[in-house]
């Protein structure tokens, strides 16, 4: 039960995800592992199944998990899909008021894949040891990467469709910041459709942060989430093409600096290894579109290099089979 409170917990010590209070909840009846709960899964995305809430607090079917659906529903706080198993989402002014954050499931959290990739992230969050080492919400993720140094414009971002405003960390999945025991950062992705191009849109918004983040000596780790053995192969395959841009993208850079070396005849600059480094660069790139991409580079000035330079070496990859039925995820609305 200790571990169903680390949220409330870290209220008390006045860093609470997101600004998020669970707290605040407590007026409305519900307990501090209930309002607990209810914060996690406000953070994570709005959604949950009623297995999740026996997994977080321990309780057993019956007698506390009925009476947390009662308090839900009389509160207004929950709305509940028909059929097994149930789909309940999060809802009511009152309850993100009392949270002080926003309601996610606005705009595409009504997407049957959007909810799906909610459930797996909190699933894989109650199901890990340590939950407090796990930043949920995305104010609370900008302001701990903003503590490091790292500008808001190498943050995750996506454009808001309804505003037009960015929206940092759109994603919603859960960020394993370093611990005792573990020095790096642990980036999580969830993946539910037919394709990879979720896992490659996620990889290319997360490049800047995770070049930051190498720049200061701190490695990444990505969790990929997935229901299913088959899911694994095409997500492998989007991030080898990601690592392999990555690294043809750092070479290319390095191959454009030493060519304009070379050619303004700086040899002062230019060792022995350098040189010997340029002719395997040049059999690399020759090409029309490296050279053209070059001819663009030196007409557009000389811009640094990218920061964290072949930062791919500092990444590494784990897939998580999620063993639950997400069933519940085929009724949202549309």
């Amino acid at each position: 039960m200790a571990d169903a409170r680390d949220l409330c917990r870290q209220e008390a010590a006045g860093g609470a995800p997101d600004e998020c209070r669970p707290k605040g909840l407590e007026r409305f009846g519900y307990r501090p592992a209930d309002a607990a709960f209810l914060a996690a899964a406000a953070l994570l995305g709005g959604f949950f199944v009623r297995r999740q809430y026996r997994a977080f607090t321990g309780a057993k079917p019956g007698g506390a998990e009925h009476r947390f659906m009662r308090v839900t529903a009389k509160n207004g706080h929950v709305t509940v899909s028909r059929g097994r198993p149930q789909l309940c989402r999060l809802r009511g002014a009152s309850l993100f008021r009392a949270l002080r954050c926003e309601n996610p499931t606005r705009g595409n959290g009504r997407l049957r894949r959007s909810v799906k990739q909610r459930l797996l992230a909190l699933d894989y969050w109650i199901a890990q040891d340590r939950r407090a080492d796990f930043l949920l919400g995305p104010a609370a993720k900008a302001a701990h990467f903003a503590e490091l140094g790292i500008p808001e414009e190498s943050f995750p971002a996506a454009a808001r469709t309804r505003k037009g405003a960015v929206q940092r960390f759109p994603d919603r999945f859960p960020v394993r910041v370093p611990g005792p025991l573990r020095q790096s950062v642990q980036f999580a992705y969830a993946h539910a459709g037919s394709t990879a191009a979720g896992m490659t849109r996620h990889l290319k918004r997360h490049a800047g942060l995770a070049a930051a983040l190498w720049a200061r000596g701190i490695p990444c780790e990505w969790a990929v989430l997935a229901d299913s053995e088959e899911q694994f192969p095409r997500l492998r395959n989007a991030w080898r093409a990601w690592t392999r841009r990555l690294k043809r993208d750092w070479s290319e850079m390095e191959y454009f600096s030493l060519r304009l070396l070379v050619q303004r005849r700086q040899w002062s600059d230019l060792t022995r290894e350098a040189i010997e480094r340029y002719g395997q660069l040049a059999t690399r790139h020759r090409g029309a579109a490296p050279e053209k991409r070059y001819r663009a580079w030196v007409r557009e000035g000389m811009p640094p290099r990218t920061e964290g330079g072949d930062f791919s070496r500092g990444c590494c990859w784990r897939e998580v089979l999620m063993d639950f039925d997400y069933s519940a995820a085929d009724r949202a609305e549309r």
